[in-house]
């Protein structure tokens, strides 16, 4: 019986965990600052390479800023096929092309919120909140349960990473470095709870 009460106490303690990011401290949200951070260019183009549960992926993915101001995101492989070929706007988001092989709702929507990380499209600007931690700012945006985080330096309001997180857990972590023609030179997205990571790397025309 003693035994029974301390695993039970035991799980419960793991259960309730330790909630993310308590170490933040709130501060003013400054709506033009979080503007600043989206992405602005006309076309970039990364060398791509994807790894999804054991299987491999290579090619090109192509970004276009549209006059519209919508963005084109299409990438191919090698041999130059369209693999897919996404439309995104200001909270909205269109299937222009998709492979067979990948054009499944749960692939869709999590390709959709990956590139919407980079791109910010879905991002309602006034309802961001600003915390610190020593010299980085965390912009927080909320959707249902889960929280999507924005790192930056706070002089230079570059992102440095972003992580998709529930409460207690982080799901997807996006590492960006070198800003270069208003995108990341390189980009690194690691889901934290199925293998699947995507490695984007500009190519410079």
């Amino acid at each position: 019986m003693r035994f029974l009460a301390l695993s039970s106490l035991l799980l419960l303690c793991l259960g309730c965990g330790r909630a993310l990011y308590q170490d933040l401290t709130p501060t003013a949200a400054d709506a033009s600052a979080l503007k600043r951070m989206k992405p602005s260019f006309s076309t970039t183009l990364y060398r791509t390479e994807i790894e999804v549960v054991g299987k491999h992926l290579s090619g090109l993915l192509f970004f276009k800023s549209l006059p519209d101001s919508t963005f084109r995101v299409v990438f191919t492989n090698e041999m130059g096929l369209n693999l897919f070929d996404f439309q995104f706007a200001d909270r909205n988001f269109k299937v222009i092309h998709c492979i067979d092989q990948l054009n499944k709702k749960p692939v869709i929507n999590q390709l959709r919120k990956d590139i919407g990380f980079l791109l910010m499209a879905d991002l309602d600007f006034a309802k961001g909140k600003e915390l610190r931690k020593g010299s980085s700012t965390y912009y927080r945006f909320a959707a249902g349960e889960e929280f999507t985080y924005y790192i930056t330096d706070s002089a230079s309001y570059h992102i440095r990473r972003i992580e998709n997180t529930t409460a207690k857990r982080r799901k997807v972590v996006v590492t960006l470095t070198n800003l270069s023609e208003g995108m990341p030179d390189s980009v690194f997205v690691d889901h934290k709870l199925f293998d699947f990571t995507i490695s984007l790397k500009q190519i410079h025309r």
